[in-house]
């Protein structure tokens, strides 16, 4: 029976259940995730005031239901179908990546560069659209665009800005069939800024990754050959030629290891100010340049 099961019982379940699956402090966060979402406790602090509040059968279900996913190695933003990005809902599916804190790190960075500028800003391969979305709703003088190479997936991003109640113009555009082509869009062909987050982790690389990203997450979204690791920055290097103002600025986010070699490519595109920066581990994950 559960009728004399606790708050403080569900939690020791689940940590039970999850040990030697996720890391301890990784297994603490999905605790406070899972309570938020299956009981009425939406604050942390309410989770360690109210341990000893019955829980109800209803809750008891929601729970088990999303541990025995998490077990199956699912993750917990596509079990739950929506996560938390720069404090924005973001709904998320199989078909986008599951934003990261490093992508919110480039936010920041953008957003801290351009103040009340009024600038028009390109997001290529926008997937959920959670950087434009994350810009348009905190540089309201901006003009916000994004772009993807599947309708599925631009109309993803669409009910995300809805749902966050922002205007982004989103359409679909596979760079990979012609990078030079023009927009297939009524926005502006040149932009001040262009950001993109594209696949950069190399297939050698995929034996340092956690198996709920090798087998939940787009791997189109994630991976390049070790033979061509810039092949999507090149690509939209050339992309930016024609649709990139003068003087403005390009933003990515890279593969920890390859920020020598990005400075090289934006030097032979003949970019300048060239920054590269590190996230909160100290890793070289960003870097922005400018057009000359």
């Amino acid at each position: 029976m559960n009728k004399d099961k606790t708050i403080r019982d569900l939690v020791h379940e689940i940590r039970n259940e999850l040990r030697g699956l996720y890391p301890d402090y990784e297994i603490e966060s999905l605790v406070r995730i899972m309570l938020k979402k299956a009981t009425p406790l939406k604050k942390n602090h309410h989770i360690h005031l109210y341990q000893d509040m019955k829980a109800e059968e209803e809750h008891i279900r929601v729970i088990k239901d999303i541990t025995k996913q998490l077990k199956s190695g699912k993750p917990i933003q596509q079990i739950l179908g929506e996560t938390e990005f720069y404090d924005l809902p973001i709904r998320v599916s199989p078909q986008v990546l599951i934003p990261r804190q490093e992508t919110e790190e480039l936010v920041e960075w953008i957003i801290s560069d351009t103040g009340n500028a009024p600038v028009s800003i390109l997001d290529i391969g926008t997937g959920s659209g959670c950087i434009a979305i994350a810009l348009a709703r905190n540089l309201p003088q901006a003009s916000l665009g994004g772009n993807d190479l599947s309708p599925r997936i631009i109309e993803q991003a669409r009910e995300n800005a809805q749902l966050n109640q922002v205007e982004v113009g989103f359409w679909v555009q596979d760079l990979e069939k012609d990078p030079t082509q023009e927009m297939s869009s009524p926005e502006d062909k040149r932009w001040d800024v262009i950001v993109s987050n594209p696949p950069y982790v190399r297939e050698s690389e995929k034996k340092w990754m956690h198996p709920n990203v090798l087998e939940h997450e787009p791997p189109k979204a994630l991976y390049v050959s070790d033979d061509d690791p810039l092949l999507y920055y090149r690509r939209i290097l050339h992309f930016a030629r024609n649709h990139l103002s003068r003087q403005g600025w390009i933003y990515f986010e890279i593969n920890e290891y390859m920020g020598p070699q990005m400075k090289q490519l934006l030097r032979d595109f003949h970019y300048q100010n060239i920054v590269l920066k590190k996230d909160l581990n100290q890793k070289d994950r960003m870097i922005k340049a400018q057009k000359s």
